[in-house]
């Protein structure tokens, strides 16, 4: 049996490795990233109220190189205006006995934007074929707390990373606030706390 040369057996293996990124390259296509928040089905339940329930903020839909990153916002930005500064002035004048004062005052007023609603940073890997997408994801969510009198609100913020499997053309549900329904709960108040859930959704052309 005959042994290869030692620089044949280099050279083969060369070539293997080189051709190895190539092999694991992902497919040249623009994906889209779809993102929505809804509020969870009937599926746990239901509440009946006769208030009108709180808008969920608008789906997005964003276009990424597959293998690239992108970012996406759903979020409003609320002015809140507060007192600045108040300031107060007195003046008193004497004369051949006679006296007379004055007083005079004014109020500085300033408005200060708050952000409320998330931030996300997603990175999708697909394969090609029918096989899922994997998405790294990264969430940034702000939430402004009850106004009590003429004092700014405080804002809470949050931060959380994770990696979903995410089947193309399919909801994937990546975070959730609230809790959910009690099954055949019936209110006439309305409730605060209604279960959301976060999706996304990737397509391809």
């Amino acid at each position: 049996m005959k042994h290869l040369p030692l620089k044949y057996f280099a050279l083969a293996t060369m070539l293997l490795l080189s051709a190895l990124p190539a092999m694991a390259e992902l497919p040249k296509r623009d994906l889209t990233i779809e993102l929505r928040q809804v509020e969870e089905g009937e599926g746990s339940g239901y509440a009946v109220s006769t208030q009108a329930h709180h808008p969920l903020l608008a789906p997005q839909q964003v276009q990424v190189r597959n293998g690239e990153k992108a970012s996406l916002r759903m979020g409003t930005s609320i002015p809140m205006h507060w007192v600045q500064s108040v300031t107060a002035q007195s003046a008193t004048l004497a004369a051949s006995g006679a006296a007379a004062s004055s007083n005079s005052g004014g109020v500085t007023n300033a408005v200060t934007w708050m952000d409320a609603g998330q931030s996300i940073k997603v990175h999708p890997r697909w394969p090609g074929a029918k096989q899922s997408v994997t998405v790294d994801i990264e969430v940034q969510s702000a939430s402004i707390e009850a106004r009590v009198g003429e004092e700014l609100p405080e804002q809470s913020r949050s931060q959380a990373a994770t990696t979903v499997s995410a089947p193309l053309g399919q909801w994937v549900t990546i975070a959730s606030t609230g809790s959910s329904p009690q099954r055949g709960l019936y209110s006439s108040e309305a409730t605060n706390d209604t279960r959301r859930l976060l999706q996304i959704r990737v397509l391809t052309p």
